[in-house]
């Protein structure tokens, strides 16, 4: 668990470097692999090769975890950052389980079956921004497994 903690921080370091550069690259989603991931060798939180220098990562990760599982996660992608983009960034590796009710919904959803989890994309609101959550504005995507926290008791 302390190399899964020591990866986050050090990438969210790295993560908000980046961010502040610009939209003229492509978008890095987290990868849902680490979902239900219940081993110290979870180490890859990036979902595509991040040795670009026109990638925008997130300018935040925060992770819910349950022991040493990892059930939830949130991206909070720079105002900045088009919200059409990053949605643009799901849909090509997940558009087919889009949720069609979504579809004309400020807020977008996905379900992706086979790998048992969902993302919800919205931006976050001035309420948000009051709770402490995202500056309004920026683009949040979570990621969650089918069940939230009880997805780490139950097996794949």
């Amino acid at each position: 668990m302390k190399k899964i903690l020591t990866l986050v921080v050090l990438t969210l370091g790295l993560a908000h470097g980046a961010a502040t550069e610009g939209n003229s690259g492509r978008i890095v989603l987290p990868n849902p692999k680490l979902l239900r991931c219940n081993s110290p060798d979870c180490e890859q939180v990036w979902l595509k090769n991040t040795a670009k220098t026109d990638a925008i990562f997130p300018k935040q990760v925060s992770i819910d975890m349950n022991q040493s599982c990892l059930y939830g996660m949130t991206a909070i992608y720079d105002k900045s950052v088009p919200f059409d983009d990053i949605m643009a960034a799901i849909n090509e590796r997940y558009g087919k389980w889009t949720v069609p009710e979504f579809a004309n919904s400020p807020s977008k959803m996905w379900r992706v079956a086979p790998e048992k989890f969902a993302i919800q994309l919205s931006v976050a609101s001035k309420k948000d921004e009051k709770r402490n959550i995202a500056e309004a504005g920026s683009t949040q995507a979570i990621y969650i497994a089918f069940g939230g926290r009880a997805a780490c008791t139950s097996p794949d």
